[in-house]
């Protein structure tokens, strides 16, 4: 188990003396206080690695080919960083209204293209020096010229963005991303399904990626989708040829959940473990916790509710079953009680995190009173594609319906 090697390796860092904790706390002194580190295994929800997203920056990541912070369009090659301004400001946005900012910053650097104009005299109303105020052409003349540097950035800033929606849109036109990201929202967000657009979408554009998404989204979105509609949607992914390994996978994954709610009632945790392994023939130990937690429920990701319940650290039933590792604490096992409130937290996806759970967590940060920080960080960053690939690999390995290796949701803190 991650939580309990990572535990081992910092008490035999806290007996080294002296240590980087033993530092840490005496160059803070008394305003040092411990963060809470949280380990989550990537089932434990699903749902968010694989659906489309609306917002500039994961949609970016997820259409184009984007990889640490760089971006190859079939023409260009762009860096998009803390250094971009436009990006900054904009990677959180919806795109539509991203195209709008684009409009905006491209009218107002027009304006200011005609305002130097003018004052050089070049610009259209014909305006011309006085031949007499030598100082104050020269004033205009100088103001013009420092001001090109500022505006020829500003405009490979606004060719960046253009070059990049326009990008974007042609893939939201020819795949119908738009009504990918509407029909999931409403089955995440509001649990409902406009079963025509879900068929017309299965059976109609985008990739094939896209539209094992769109159904996994949906089996993760229903606890029991009626068989009829089920049959309908797998039906659709056959007509268009789509690979079902990985919707198979992640129906398995939920019939195991179905059978171990059932089992968990009439046999001990450690029969339920044997029965486990004795179903997949691997040992996933495991297996007990946070399997509940693979269907998002409500507009707050699962992850968020459950990083704020954690650092909050009052008694709270979704959160009491967790495992607890104190590194500082003698060794007597798991468990315990949490000594929150905390106002920083490490947050570690193991199995591929994403920019819709990195989002999620600088909000919390940001809406907290008072602000908490919050780090994220996973094994990779993977988009929707990659991510969905990963699943249809362990589909085929499992012969299209094995188990996972589902590691509950573990605490640490040091």
């Amino acid at each position: 188990m991650v939580a309990a090697a990572l535990d081992a390796r910092l008490r035999d860092h806290l007996l080294a003396k002296p240590n980087l904790f033993t530092e840490a706390a005496s160059s803070a002194a008394s305003s040092f206080q411990r963060p809470v580190l949280c380990l989550f295994d990537r089932n434990f929800e699903l749902s968010v690695g694989i659906q489309h997203d609306w917002s500039y920056r994961p949609l970016v990541h997820d259409v184009l080919s984007f990889k640490l912070n760089k971006l190859k369009l079939p023409t260009e090659k762009y860096d998009l960083d803390d250094s971009d301004p436009f990006w900054v400001a904009n990677s959180w946005s919806p795109f539509p209204k991203v195209a709008e900012e684009i409009e905006a910053q491209l009218a107002k650097y027009k304006q200011d293209v005609d305002e130097v104009n003018q004052r050089t005299g070049g610009g259209r109303d014909g305006v011309e020096f006085d031949g007499t105020d030598l100082i104050g052409n020269t004033k205009h003349l100088m103001n013009a010229v420092n001001s090109l540097p500022e505006l020829t950035e500003r405009k490979k800033m606004i060719d960046k963005h253009t070059n990049i929606a326009t990008a974007l849109l042609g893939h939201i036109k020819e795949r119908s991303l738009d009504g990918y990201y509407e029909c999931e929202n409403d089955m995440l967000v509001n649990g409902t399904v406009d079963r025509n657009m879900l068929l017309s979408l299965l059976r109609g554009k985008g990739t094939k990626e896209d539209k094992l998404r769109l159904a996994v989204t949906y089996l993760l979105s229903f606890e029991a989708p009626p068989a009829s509609e089920l049959e309908q949607v797998e039906a659709a992914l056959r007509e268009s040829e789509v690979d079902m390994s990985a919707f198979q996978y992640v129906k398995r994954i939920k019939s195991l959940n179905t059978q171990f709610a059932a089992a968990s009632s009439t046999a001990s945790r450690s029969n339920i473990v044997d029965w486990a392994e004795k179903l997949y023939g691997q040992s996933i130990s495991a297996v007990t916790a946070g399997v509940k937690n693979l269907l998002s429920d409500g507009r707050q990701l699962a992850l968020t509710r459950t990083v704020e319940a954690l650092m909050e650290g009052k008694p709270n039933p979704e959160v009491d079953n967790y495992l607890l590792f104190d590194p500082r604490a003698p060794r007597s096992g798991t468990g315990g009680q949490f000594r929150g409130p905390f106002r920083e937290a490490i947050v570690f996806m193991i199995g591929g995190g994403n920019y819709i759970e990195y989002r999620s967590l600088v909000e919390l940060g940001q809406r907290s009173q008072p602000s908490k920080h919050v780090i994220y960080g996973a094994t990779e960053i993977l988009n929707g594609v990659e991510f969905i690939q990963q699943l249809a690999e362990l589909g085929q390995k499992a012969g299209l319906g094995g188990g996972s290796s589902n590691l509950p949701p573990q605490l640490l803190w040091f």
